[in-house]
């Protein structure tokens, strides 16, 4: 992984920049596409990329490329950038720390084998076999295993390994269709259940009632309520809108925003987490944040820069987006928990396993207008008759301050850790 050139870059850019940053990223893929219920496409890839981040008396310059041999003209690069920049206040990046432990996101199991990638192709299928009136429309399988190496001219040298193995399987029954997935670190998912639920999914929804506009009891799945929440919620926790005005939450610090049971944690050494790791984009060593605690809002999140500007400091949540990716503030394993329900579906309610258009919510107010998908009535926790089309109309924030309780078993969807959700009084539009 061309190991040691990290040095050389760091002592030719010391000679004319006061630091500099270099971030070695080494990745291979293999995945499987189905079309209907063949395999339609085969991927392999292989990749190793370079980014160099240089400061210059509070000016911050940064290039990458995928020939890490050529770092002399990306870190020339990276220079003139920096001279073009205009200074901020900038503290200096973070010096070494010990991070012991094993990798917190890697399973030494996984291997990009397409032979693998097939089986699970055919493992999702035989699930979804087992609901015949459901058609298989796409879907596919998944291994990866990357690494990075970060070093600084403070002294840090890390590197951490990282593996990630994924089934997807979307399907139609008439015209009610039914997606399912799962995405671990680890080898720890099961294609078939993947494949069952997605044709499950299609046709229970089939032959939907419609529903009268109104208030309801809903129960969110992990899906729906992620989808909704999690992203808006990490964006009004991020630091940099925060003191840009461009969060619902910026005032708000040390105030209830959410129902007095509900704890939202960012947590970077979750079990397994697709998120997890021992420090950040930036080298800063990761810890736990408290964002929400007992519904009061506990803290936001930065980087360096933002930290530096707005006299706070990391929370050591730097991150980049891949090879190319600028430094920005994003969450690990964002978990929520609350009151645990054993039967979070008694009683009557409306039960919706994921929503359309959750994108369009408006980020800076919380307001959102979504359709509900495979929404179905539900009595004591068993599914009645689904729900032909319904739009679900809120404000994300003051649904946090609805939740009345969670189910006993959370879920992993993506980077965002939950179960299912039960939250009374919201208004379906039928």
């Amino acid at each position: 992984m061309y190991e040691g050139i990290e040095d050389e870059i760091i002592k030719a850019g010391l000679a004319q920049v006061d630091e500099v940053e270099v971030a070695l990223l080494k990745s291979e893929s293999v995945s499987i596409e189905l079309k209907r219920s063949l395999p339609a496409h085969a991927g392999e890839s292989h990749g190793t990329g370079l980014i160099i981040r240089v400061i210059d008396s509070g000016r911050i310059g940064s290039s990458s490329t995928s020939t890490p041999t050529d770092w002399r003209v990306c870190l020339a690069s990276a220079i003139a950038s920096s001279h073009l920049a205009e200074p901020v206040p900038w503290g200096g990046l973070p010096g070494p720390v010990q991070l012991g432990g094993d990798p917190l996101s890697f399973d030494k199991n996984v291997r990009t084998d397409p032979d693998i990638a097939l089986s699970f192709c055919n493992q999702l299928l035989l699930g979804a076999s087992e609901y015949p009136d459901a058609e298989v429309i796409g879907g596919g399988a998944g291994l990866s295993i990357g690494s990075v190496l970060l070093a600084n001219s403070s002294g840090v040298r890390y590197r951490e390994d990282h593996t990630s193995v994924s089934a997807s399987l979307e399907t139609i029954a008439d015209q009610s269709t039914g997606y399912e997935y799962d995405r671990s670190s680890t080898m720890k998912i099961d294609p078939v259940a993947v494949g069952r639920r997605a044709a499950e999914l299609a046709s229970t929804s089939r032959n939907g009632q419609s529903i009268e506009t109104g208030t309801y009891d809903l129960l969110f799945s992990p899906i729906a309520f992620a989808d909704l929440c999690a992203s808006l919620l990490s964006s009004a926790l991020n630091g940099r809108s925060v003191h840009m005005g461009r969060s619902f939450l910026a005032e708000k610090l040390g105030e209830t925003i959410g129902a007095d049971h509900l704890t939202v944690i960012d947590d970077p050494f979750y079990p397994d987490g697709l998120g997890s790791g021992r420090f950040d984009a930036e080298g800063v060593p990761t810890r736990k944040n408290v964002l929400i605690e007992d519904g009061v809002l506990n803290s936001f999140v930065y980087d360096l820069k933002t930290a530096y500007r707005f006299d706070k400091q990391s929370t050591g949540n730097a991150s980049r987006g891949g090879l190319g990716g600028g430094v920005s503030i994003g969450m690990h394993n964002m978990v929520f928990t609350a009151e645990t329900m054993q039967e979070p579906g008694e009683g009557k309610c409306i039960s919706i396993n994921d929503v359309i258009g959750a994108h369009t919510a408006n980020p800076l107010t919380g307001d959102f207008s979504v359709e509900v998908q495979n929404a179905f009535f539900m009595e004591d926790g068993v599914h009645q008759k689904p729900i032909r089309k319904a739009m679900l109309a809120g404000n994300i924030f003051e649904m946090l301050s609805q939740i009345i309780g969670m189910g006993c078993t959370p879920r992993r969807v993506g980077s965002v850790i939950v179960a299912p959700v039960r939250i009374n009084g919201m208004r379906l539009v039928g």
